[in-house]
């Protein structure tokens, strides 16, 4: 199963469509675990505590982290299929509230992605890792959408 932890709610209906397209092709089982976003910096480490009570010990898990790795599709693909093969828990990506991750979820990850320098609203980022997990799994299946 692959879950996708993300703190704070989609709140337009086009952005929750359009993930939930994703979602429904992508081959494997895939859900959202939405969190509560603490209004200040102070309540990260709460999100983190909520975050943590989602993972189990045998999960992988990639943060999406601005100081994480930038790799390609091909190279995400690479590693959603590595991960597949050797997965003894859920496959598991985290996306942080308005103030990031706390430093225990971060320290727990096993890989840090990064999608960009920029700084994404987590309602948008929900929809391009959706979109990018799809985009993986049609590059494993030789497809032609990723051209």
């Amino acid at each position: 199963m692959i879950k996708i932890i993300t703190v704070g709610k989609v709140r337009k209906k086009e952005l929750s469509s359009l993930i939930d397209f994703y979602l429904k092709q992508i081959p494997r089982k895939t859900e959202i675990i939405v969190l509560k976003d603490e209004p200040t910096i102070q309540g990260m480490e709460k999100e983190g505590e909520n975050i943590l009570r989602n993972i189990k010990p045998t999960d992988f898990v990639i943060t999406l982290e601005i100081k994480g790795k930038k790799i390609s599709s091909e190279d995400l693909a690479k590693l959603i299929s590595k991960t597949e093969d050797d997965l003894k828990g859920d496959l598991v990506f985290v996306i942080g509230g308005s103030f990031g991750l706390s430093s225990s979820v971060s320290e727990r990850s096993n890989y840090k992605l990064s999608f960009s320098d920029f700084t994404f609203p987590h309602q948008l980022m929900q929809l391009l890792l959706a979109e990018q997990v799809y985009r993986a799994y049609q590059i494993l299946n030789n497809h032609p959408y990723h051209k």
